[in-house]
């Protein structure tokens, strides 16, 4: 993670919780999809999680190589449009609509009610944060102090409610920590091309 930002308080706590308790995680196989920048269109730059690494995000501190997907084509046209409603402006820039079939092996889904029993979360606790703020701060979130552990029990990632959709689903994605993992862009072969356009 970013030298920046100090570990939160609770870090340790959750990945030892995490530790303890393999079976919160679990296999999901899907499709995912995320509107995606035109200047790094190739499937390669799709799944490389780097923007996020580079940025940051709800669900995992800078340094940490991160995909953020949703269930639906709608949600991720939300999700797309978090940060201008945040900062209150408007991007004209263009973006793909990008589908990538998932096969992960050990997701932690904190849409199920019964998981966040046992961790004691509510989805509102998880939602009311200003991860934002609270980064440009130097502090570290507690959603992506949950992120950063999941990671660093070599979880293949996370299931978690939008916060721009209600009911609507978004998957957190470390790419490559899990070697059976698959990540595939749908007709990756179009955008190579559209790539080598792009950088001609």
């Amino acid at each position: 993670m970013s030298a920046a930002i100090p570990p939160h308080p609770r870090f340790a706590e959750l990945r030892d919780l995490f530790r303890t308790h393999p079976e919160w995680f679990a296999a999901w196989q899907g499709t995912l999809y995320r509107f995606q920048a035109v200047d790094f269109p190739t499937p390669g730059d799709v799944l490389s999680g780097h923007g996020a690494r580079r940025r940051g995000g709800r669900w995992n501190p800078p340094g940490l190589a991160t995909l953020y997907g949703s269930t639906t084509d709608f949600v991720a046209l939300e999700e797309c449009k978090a940060n201008d409603r945040y900062y209150g402006v408007e991007t004209k820039s263009p973006r793909l609509l990008v589908a990538i079939e998932a096969q992960l092996t050990r997701l932690l889904d904190l849409t199920a009610p019964a998981l966040r029993r046992e961790m004691a979360l509510t989805l509102k606790e998880l939602a009311s944060e200003d991860w934002r703020k609270l980064q440009v701060a130097g502090i570290e979130s507690f959603s992506q102090t949950i992120g950063r552990a999941v990671a660093a029990v070599k979880g293949s990632g996370l299931m978690v409610r939008s916060a721009s959709v209600p009911r609507g689903i978004n998957v957190v994605v470390f790419p490559g920590l899990v070697d059976v993992d698959r990540l595939a862009v749908v007709e990756a072969a179009k955008l190579e091309k559209l790539g080598g356009r792009h950088g001609a």
